[in-house]
């Protein structure tokens, strides 16, 4: 299924595109995908039965499934979804780089949340509290905060890195500013065994080869959460010369994802956990399964999701396009610097788009504006330096994720999908500029 280029967005009642998103084609299609299920009986059974189920069904029904709904998806069908379209600037040329699926094996699980946690008892996080000190799971001081408590939960000890600073490129725009720190993770001495825990937030990238290098080297595992970065990855040139698609998370330990209300691929809840390594993915098995699925996702959510994939790579290429148009903005004349870069060979998926201010007074009054055309966005996430040594260790200064804590403001990814979001935030920034500037006279 594909959507019509001329395709609109349907509003919600703020005047901003409505998440799900309301388009016909892609109604009708998650429509017809819940009824085949519900039909064929798999609303109601365990995820582990289903193949079982449907087989000695189609045995005796023509035209039934033999395949569950959850069996479709795999690692190879999900990677195949983040295929990339992309047009070349200079030519025009329409460039399509094929997903890899580098052999990685998939988990569907309730949420990416779980999938956090999973993917960190899978490693041996917490799992012998009595025989030796709790693991080291070294993360941003600036992340999504259920992952610092998950840490906590599972009793690994959470070790605090700083973030990039930003690094101003072009006039109220930087290209960095909120991935970890790579110097600042390097000069933590954690020993081997521990877990980085690394999450690619707000439409930006972390260096995944050179974070899987290090850990390599230092007999580290790593874990990427990918929770905001649904079909976003690197393009590189093979030997052939073809454009080839290399996904985050390709050479992590485990790399985890989200289904969740507000994520861009939506089905209410649900996540799922990649892995190259056929032993962690049985010894994940033995987690999991006890015998049925603990953290399962179900059956109708899977119906409503696989809809979806075929439109990944286009949706996020209209928020990227709105992501630069944003970042062109003269953010500079309300006392703000967008965060984007726009290096061709890094593909994004930008789930919120991130400026930050010179204060938390400018971001305050920023954000106020904003809110008046309704634009969906927010605070960024609650840095974690201000926690207690007994809670979490910090080896390192925490200082560039502290600013982020206090003048950090995100765009929603629904707010992207307007094909005027441009013109109508940069109405509303000369009219906060026009009001600074009365003020100060």
């Amino acid at each position: 299924m594909t959507v019509p280029a001329n395709e609109r967005f349907e509003d919600a009642p703020d005047g901003w595109p409505a998440w799900p998103p309301r388009i016909p084609e892609l109604t009708h299609a998650i429509s017809d995908s819940v009824a085949r299920i519900l039909q064929d009986g798999q609303w109601g059974t365990y995820p582990e039965t289903t193949a079982k189920t449907l087989a000695e069904a189609a045995r005796n029904q023509p035209g039934v499934h033999e395949t569950g709904v959850h069996q479709q998806c795999t690692a190879e069908t999900v990677e195949a979804a983040c295929q990339i379209v992309e047009t070349d600037r200079r030519g025009g040329r329409s460039n399509v780089a094929e997903a890899t699926n580098a052999g990685r094996r998939a988990r569907l699980c309730s949420s990416g949340t779980s999938a956090i946690e999973l993917a960190l008892r899978a490693l041996g996080v917490g799992s012998h509290k009595s025989s030796r000190q709790a693991t080291d799971v070294i993360l941003s001081a600036y992340d999504y905060p259920g992952n610092f408590r998950t840490i906590e939960l599972l009793g690994g000890r959470p070790v605090l890195c700083d973030t990039d600073p930003v690094a101003t490129s072009i006039q109220s725009c930087s290209v960095t500013g909120l991935t970890p720190s790579l110097p600042s993770i390097e000069s933590i001495q954690s020993p081997p065994g521990s877990v980085l825990l690394v999450s690619h937030l707000h439409g930006q990238l972390a260096d995944s080869t050179a974070l899987a290098n290090l850990c390599s080297d230092r007999d580290w595992m790593l874990i990427e959460d990918a929770c905001q970065a649904f079909g976003a990855g690197t393009i590189e040139i093979n030997a052939a010369g073809e454009d080839v698609f290399h996904p985050v998370g390709e050479r992590a330990d485990w790399t985890t994802y989200s289904f969740g209300g507000s994520k861009p691929v939506t089905c209410g809840n649900g996540g799922a956990l990649m892995t190259p390594s056929e032993k962690r993915f049985h010894q994940l098995r033995g987690i999991v399964d006890r015998p049925s699925d603990t953290f399962p996702m179900s059956p109708l959510q899977c119906a409503a999701l696989l809809p979806q994939l075929p439109l990944v790579s286009r949706w996020n290429a209209i928020r990227c396009e709105n992501a630069l148009k944003l970042s062109q903005l003269d953010w500079e004349s309300v006392g703000c610097m967008a965060i984007w870069d726009d290096n061709p060979a890094v593909i994004r998926a930008p789930y919120k788009f991130p400026v930050l201010a010179q204060d938390a007074e400018t971001r305050s009054r920023v954000l106020a504006a904003l809110k008046q055309i309704q634009l969906p966005c927010g605070e960024g996430f609650r840095s974690m330096h201000r926690t207690s040594d007994r809670r979490s260790s910090k080896p390192v200064p925490l200082d560039n994720a502290e600013i982020l804590s206090d003048r950090l403001l995100v765009v929603d990814h629904r707010a992207l999908l307007a094909d005027d979001v441009a013109d109508r935030v940069k109405a509303c920034l000369r009219t906060i500029a026009g009001g600074s500037r009365i003020r100060s006279d």
